[in-house]
């Protein structure tokens, strides 16, 4: 059973990035990894192509996807890739479910130079329902720099402080 003020951090990762990135903010925060599998999106070139078509068409419904409960949870944080300006489909899919999941959803986004995040961002919200609390982005170029450890320490001060 989680304890008191305990933070989930849910994944989807299609090339590793988000992954990777993921495990690092768990181990900062002691949190429990779950990572959405979405076998419709397989690595290779024609899973690349099929997700960035089926994220153009914004075709949620098609993503199958274990919805984990969170509800035992105070506070997630959804961590994956942008796809085509949207958040990846895997993740759309966890906000847009009506599962009972904690009032405080923050989001961290990966991403490539021609997806800048700040669509995705309003794009998860309009799918949540409600504003994020904490929200981040590293594009897969600054991995492993030390821009990258600015936005990570930014992203957990601000995430901290909403802590309850």
């Amino acid at each position: 059973m989680p304890k008191k003020g305990s933070t989930a951090i849910v994944v989807y990762s299609f090339s590793g990035h988000s992954a990777r990135l993921a495990k690092r903010l768990a181990e900062d925060l002691d949190a429990p990894v779950t990572e959405l599998q979405a076998p419709k999106y397989r690595p290779g070139a024609f899973g690349y192509l099929r997700a960035g078509f089926d994220s153009l068409r914004q075709a949620v419904s098609k993503v199958r996807v274990q919805i984990p409960d969170l509800s035992a949870y105070e506070r997630v944080i959804l961590v994956g890739p942008v796809w085509t300006s949207y958040p990846a489909l895997p993740l759309r899919a966890v906000l847009q479910a009506q599962a009972a999941r904690p009032q405080s959803v923050s989001l961290f986004l990966t991403c490539g130079d021609h997806s800048p995040p700040e669509k995705a961002y309003a794009i998860a919200e309009k799918d949540l329902g409600q504003p994020l609390d904490v929200t981040a982005a590293l594009a897969n170029k600054k991995e492993g720099t030390a821009e990258e450890e600015q936005i990570v320490t930014s992203f957990l001060e601000r995430f901290s402080k909403g802590s309850p």
